[in-house]
């Protein structure tokens, strides 16, 4: 027997078996038949119906191909010749013959042939719920959207018109819920469906009936507020005159129940108004409240808004000890006099320690023990408190209506612990505190959620001078400033250590630092009697489940600022979108912080607290185990931005295997952009690695050398050396070589292109190059120290050096077959060359280098290889092509995404208009190439395109700012040491012409800064 569907997608089935319909434009084609039942349908009518007013040439062969797979499928056992009993034809078009109820359609007429429900309400309870379960079967059949993504005109109408259908038979059957009481379902169902239709006052009227009678007048208010708002802004009408009655009805409360035999239904508990006993709950005010001042005047002048609607109700959330309790006490006794008919309190307990419940338990008091306490509290008998949660709570806001009552719910743990405890009538407020963000709340009408954060420091400074006094506080500033840094500006630890203070008055304030600077008994020191920042943090852990748990602990482990969501799925081992999900629900309970979409970190604490886990019951993995996955990720991104930001380059190849793929990058700009991001990570994490050792050491070496074949320290290179040493000094510890070298050629990078100090990044590279190249990657990295020394050995007519370090280099790197190295070693030779006044071998060099570097794809090589043929071609005296040439090389520096290439490119372009006696055109330019390699290099190349910059301004006349700019460069090689330290770093790291120049300058400069400190020194304090 074949059964057909057309209230969701169309399908049809013979016995038990899916048919195949084939395509969109087939099964609309036979969902035009099958909705005429059984009436036949034209040629002309399907295509129109199909196709539209514009039917393409070759609708009818279609249609007719169509009918014929259609047959195929409906009758697939019919003999060939034999005609058609299913699909049948006619002179001018086509018919289905099915047995009745084949469709669904069908079988909703069926199912309502006899149901006529009475909107009077005269028949009894039963033969309601008949007819109510009647609508639901009905409604039942309806699996989606109605002919869900058939195309054409024929289907848009009939589309339009079942749903249509739907929705009253939805009315129809809610009404008769509504007729027995059912208003709890009926809200929950009607929500949702005012959403999808917001203009259609009859759902909106039945809601507010149900929110009426289920005891939530101020709601039921609010949502025709809504439909009003809604119909004027899109239609510019006022609601109808039946919704508007209905309006009138709640607001007189005289709305009777939608049904009338009432011994049958629930009946809605509406006890007699009586008067509500003052009552006055609040604890008593935090006298030394401090700070909040813009939190304290939002929340107050909210929760004593009047705008005759709907109940504001305030949710403030906040990590455990950020002060929320006492912010909530503040702002109810500032507020008091504002709700004369009293103030409850309760304290829900929301995260109470959970430790020996069973997996259904939730903590916290019951919302049904919390409403019989307020009802007691209000005046009502005990005889009179109704017995189950729903009835009290009806009988709560029955009591608070017309009255003037603010409820404080402190300590909530989610939104179904609260939302029975909530008036019902506009004149009352709540106030709710939680370590929870409780999102479903602030969606709500009159609902403002915020979120507590630390004390800024003149607030916390305060607060502890409040407790331990104030002239004990002003006599160490130092020593406080080191307390209220260990305190993070939690307010709990602040209150702390006051109060270790006031009980001690013979500790001095830096004896207290002392313990606090010491991360392992900082969380043990941050106790007093019974308050200690470590309980409020358990409280709060004891909640999670153990996914989130184990997320808590592994995720503090790195020592970073913050975790992107790639990073904390590789420390995890797990999926990013449940990783994503365990993060924000972290967040939402105000363990972890959002610094951006997709970054997370914690509160200082709350990571010692983490980090201290580690070492209970809870611990059950290592954790190195975390900050391996980590590196892991990190190695794994490197390689894929190494592969984008230095083609040709095989290095990729020769670092070690990971386990994650890591991140791909569109082009180099987006690759440099994530490694500036993540540079201050990097430099965490290789300092961890320099304490913890182990198996993180050798990714953090092959990660440190990826990031030197960029050439590019970044602006934290002063940071990045100093943790780079204490990681050489572990690998030397360890005896692991490899993982010497790696980090030596890292740290010669720096020193040479970043800091200036030639001397000691070449020393780092020798040592570099005697590795012995067991391996491939060893001699893959010899191969790049020798190019490095070959840039580093460069000085002024000494090429010999420079020049074997290049020809080593390009031997190694075509022994490893790496075009990359081969190419930078040809541009330092072009430049070593260009230096010594060799242009025309210069000149030939960078041509082989440029050609090669166009041959990878290399952008950033390419620059460098161009401008260096530019500056040969510019000491040629073909002035015109060198600038050209150099104006290339800007643009291709651009394209690499790389600051330095871009600023070494624009300092070649300015010294080639220079060479030119293009003075004017120069200038600006080694002005940018100033400005550009300020941002991305140390002090080194700044001198010498600072001094090309003097120069050229001195020509110009422009004495005084030629001045200034020696000056600058002075100061580039003028460490806060005396004379001779300064001069001998000069000595070693420029040559001749520069070092002249620069003498006099650095003379003035250090007799200036020595003056000055003698000054500091001698100064009375």
């Amino acid at each position: 027997m074949l059964k057909f569907a057309v209230l969701g997608e169309v399908r049809a089935w013979r016995d038990e078996l899916e048919l195949d319909l084939g395509s969109k434009q087939r099964r609309a084609l036979l969902a035009a038949l099958l909705l005429r039942s059984g009436r036949s349908a034209t040629v002309p009518e399907l295509i129109d119906g199909v196709w539209g007013e514009h039917p393409t040439p070759s609708a009818i062969g279609a249609l007719r191909n169509h009918i014929l797979h259609l047959r195929r499928a409906l009758e697939p056992d019919r003999p060939s010749g034999a005609p058609a009993t299913v699909l049948v034809g006619f002179g001018g078009g086509y018919a289905l013959r099915l047995a009745p109820g084949s469709v669904d359609v069908e079988q909703v007429d069926d199912m309502l042939l006899e149901v006529h429900p009475d909107r009077q309400g005269a028949e009894p309870p039963q033969a309601v719920e008949l007819v109510r379960e009647r609508l639901d079967a009905a409604l039942r059949l309806w699996s989606g959207t109605p002919l869900a993504g058939l195309p054409g005109p024929y289907a848009d109408r009939q589309r339009t018109q079942l749903i249509e259908r739907r929705v009253t038979l939805l009315e129809q059957r809610i009404e008769l819920d509504l007729r027995l009481g059912r208003y709890t379902e009926v809200i929950a169902e009607l929500t949702p469906l005012c959403a999808e239709h917001p203009m259609r006052e009859q759902i909106r009227g039945l809601l507010m009936t149900a929110l009426y009678h289920a005891g939530r007048q101020a709601e039921a208010l609010a949502v025709y507020a809504d439909t009003r708002k809604v119909l004027i802004e899109r239609l510019g009408i006022e609601p109808g005159q039946q919704l508007a009655e209905l309006h009138q009805r709640i607001l007189r409360a005289d709305l009777p129940a939608p049904h009338r035999n009432t011994e049958s239904a629930a009946p809605a508990v509406r006890p007699p108004r009586r008067a509500v006993a003052r009552v006055a709950q609040l604890p008593a005010d935090v006298v030394d409240f401090t700070g909040r001042a813009d939190m304290v005047r939002r929340i107050s002048e909210w929760l004593t808004r009047a705008d005759g609607f709907s109940v504001p109700v305030c949710v403030i959330g906040g990590m455990g000890g950020i002060g929320k309790s006492a912010l909530a006490v503040h702002v109810g006794h500032l507020i008091r006099d504002q709700f004369p008919d009293g103030q409850l309190h309760v304290d829900l307990h929301g995260f109470a320690a959970a430790r020996g419940r069973g997996p259904g338990d939730r903590s916290g008091s019951p919302a049904t023990d919390t409403l019989g306490d307020f009802l007691r509290a209000l005046g009502v008998p005990e005889g009179e408190i109704a017995p189950t949660l729903a009835e009290r709570s009806a009988q709560f806001r029955s009591f608070l209506d017309g009255k003037r009552v603010l409820v404080v719910l402190d300590n909530a743990r989610d939104i179904d612990q609260v939302a029975s405890l909530i008036p019902g009538t506009p004149g009352s407020a709540v106030l709710i505190t939680s370590r929870s963000s409780m999102p479903e709340l602030p969606c709500m009408v009159g609902t403002l959620g915020v979120r507590l954060d630390v004390l800024a420091r003149v607030e916390a400074r305060t607060l502890l001078a409040g407790i331990a006094g104030l002239r004990r506080v002003a006599a160490e500033p130092a020593a406080v400033d080191s307390v209220l840094d260990a305190c993070g500006g939690l307010p709990l630890a602040v209150r702390i250590v006051g109060a270790r203070l006031a009980a001690r008055p013979n500790w001095s304030i830096s004896s207290l630092a002392e313990r606090l600077a010491d991360e392992k008994q900082r969380l043990g020191t941050l106790r007093s009697g019974d308050l200690a920042v470590e309980a409020a943090f358990r409280l709060s852990y004891d909640q999670l489940d153990c996914a989130q748990a184990r997320a808590f602990r592994m995720l503090a482990v790195p020592e970073v600022a913050e975790i992107s969501l790639n990073a904390a799925a590789a420390i995890l081992g797990s999926d990013r979108v449940l990783v994503e999900e365990l993060c924000e629900s972290l967040v939402d309970l105000n363990l972890m912080e959002t610094s951006a979409s997709g970054r997370y970190t914690y509160h200082d604490l709350p990571r010692l607290f983490a980090r201290e886990l580690h070492l209970g019951p809870e611990a059950a993995e290592p954790v190195s185990g975390a900050l391996v996955r980590l590196l892991d990720f990190y190695l794994a991104t490197m390689k894929n931005l190494v592969v984008v930001c230095n083609p040709g380059s095989t290095l990729p190849e020769y670092l070690g295997s990971t386990v994650a793929h890591g991140l791909s990058f569109v082009d180099s700009i987006a690759a440099q952009y994530w490694l500036d991001a993540e540079r201050p990570n990097l430099i965490s994490l290789y300092e961890q690695t320099a304490r913890v050792g182990g198996p993180a050491l050798e990714r953090a070496a092959d990660i440190a050398w990826a990031t030197a074949e960029l050439i590019d320290g970044g602006p934290h290179c002063r940071e990045l050396s100093r943790v780079l040493k204490k990681l050489l000094d572990t690998a030397i510890r360890a005896g692991n070589r490899g993982v010497e070298c790696r980090i030596r050629v890292t740290l010669g990078t720096i020193c040479c292109y970043s800091l200036g100090t030639l001397r000691e990044g070449r020393d780092h590279q020798r040592i570099a190059l005697t590795l012995p190249p067991g391996s491939a990657s060893d001699l893959r990295l010899v191969a790049f120290a020798a190019q490095l020394l070959s840039s580093s050995t460069r000085m002024g007519t000494e090429t010999a050096a420079s020049i074997a370090h290049a020809e080593r280099a390009i031997r190694f790197a075509r022994r490893v077959d790496d075009p990359a190295v081969e190419c930078a070693s040809l541009v330092n030779m072009a430049k070593t060359l260009s230096d010594a006044g060799q242009f025309e071998q210069a000149q030939h060099h960078a041509s082989t280098a440029k050609t090669l570097a166009a041959k990878i794809g290399n952008a950033g090589l390419e620059a460098m290889a161009t401008h260096e043929l530019g500056a040969a071609r510019g000491f040629l005296g073909n002035h015109q092509q060198a600038i050209e040439l150099c104006n290339e090389s800007v643009q291709l520096a651009r394209l690499s995404g790389v600051e330095l290439r871009e600023g070494w490119a624009l300092a070649r372009l300015a010294h080639v208009h220079m060479m030119a006696g293009q003075l004017h055109e120069a200038e600006p330019i080694a002005d940018g190439a100033i400005r550009m390699l300020n941002r991305a290099i140390g002090p080194l190349s700044r001198a010498r395109v600072l001094v090309m910059h003097g120069l050229i301004l001195q020509a110009l006349g422009r004495t005084h700012q030629a001045y200034c700019v020696y000056r600058s460069a002075a100061e580039a090689f003028a460490p806060m040491g005396d004379a001779h330290d300064s001069h001998e770093r000069l000595d070693g790291e420029l040559e001749g012409p520069i070092l002249a120049l620069l003498r006099e300058h650095l003379d003035q400069v250090i007799t200036e800064r020595n003056e000055r400190r003698d000054r500091a020194v001698g100064a009375p304090s």
